[in-house]
């Protein structure tokens, strides 16, 4: 593990508010040259502690929702685990994967147009892969806000607009160029508008005020850095909740209560097993639990169930469903 000093911390939160920053625009907040932005960038990257960076996309303006997957093994041996992950790596709608403890060995979430869709990502998998699935259970995503990481700098959180996606699906008019933006960027968010420009055989400006568009748009919600917290002094971790005897009035004060802790990353809203969940980070195990039992006994007349995931590995996010793309 290494341990992350102020400038890396800082430069961290920086690239958390926006990783598609330039340098000099990193540098002059910081209060520091260019390279000196370069070179810690480059070491945190050497270090596999920023692993790239991500575009943050509300898929559900492109019709699709999230559904999550929670995935036991069986029978599995570090070849067929690897395969497993790789097959997802390469699934052109899966946005998210990551290695877990707990019952559960993964978590995946694919995007889909339906439930039918959905099916046959799922059939699919399971036909390629029929001995090591022994169980898995799905959660429908209904709406996602982000708070991001205002742990890094102690920042207090403000009641600025945050990254949000889901509810109702709205379908956005987009053409093949849009799709081929995204789909470049959603991996790769640093990628600059001459590079895409390049690859796409069109004019840097056509980039910029496409961007600009879907950012206006909200379809582009934030640019972020896909940080393996395994390799710091941190370690990330899930919360399901499952409510009881619950008002619209108690939601909204549990909410309010976890926008204060710095801590959380984000608030996920669920249909299925589980109705809430709740992502979190800290650099103890101490601090995690304290965390976590004031938020049920504060809560313990509407919280039934309360299961804490910690969380590994993040092998993949991207919020680009590629089977957009014209073959």
């Amino acid at each position: 593990m290494e341990e992350l000093d102020k400038f890396d911390m800082k430069l961290l939160a920086e690239l958390e508010s926006n990783s598609r920053q330039t340098l000099s625009q990193i540098a002059k907040k910081l209060n520091t040259s260019q390279q000196v932005v370069s070179y810690r960038i480059n070491s945190l990257l050497k270090k596999k502690i920023l692993y790239g960076f991500y575009t943050l996309i509300n898929f559900s303006l492109l019709g699709y929702t999230s559904y999550r997957t929670m995935i036991r093994f069986s029978n599995i041996t570090e070849q067929k685990n690897k395969e497993i992950i790789n097959y997802l790596i390469k699934h052109s709608n899966v946005l998210w994967i990551v290695e877990c403890g707990g019952r559960w060995d993964l978590l995946v979430n694919f995007m889909a147009k339906n439930i039918v869709q959905y099916s046959n990502f799922i059939r699919e998998f399971k036909n390629k892969f029929p001995k090591q699935i022994q169980n898995y259970d799905v959660l429908t995503t209904i709406d996602v806000t982000y708070f991001g990481r205002d742990y890094l700098i102690n920042k207090i959180r403000k009641e600025d607009k945050l990254p949000y996606f889901g509810n109702e699906i709205k379908i956005t008019n987009l053409d093949q160029t849009d799709f081929k933006i995204l789909n470049l960027i959603a991996e790769n968010a640093r990628m600059n508008s001459v590079e895409i420009a390049e690859k796409l055989k069109i004019s840097p400006n056509t980039v910029i005020l496409r961007i600009k568009d879907m950012k206006k748009n909200n379809l582009i919600q934030s640019y972020k850095p896909l940080i393996h917290l395994e390799n710091t002094s941190y370690s990330a971790y899930k919360a399901l909740i499952k409510f009881q005897n619950i008002t619209e009035q108690d939601e909204k004060k549990i909410v309010d209560f976890i926008k204060t802790k710095i801590n959380v990353t984000g608030i996920i809203r669920l249909v299925g097993g589980w109705d809430f969940e709740i992502e979190f980070e800290f650099d103890s195990k101490q601090k995690m639990l304290d965390f976590t039992r004031d938020l049920r006994d504060k809560f313990k007349e509407i919280i039934k169930e309360f299961e804490v995931i910690p969380l590994f590995h993040e092998y993949k996010y991207n919020y680009f469903p590629s089977d957009l793309l014209k073959k």
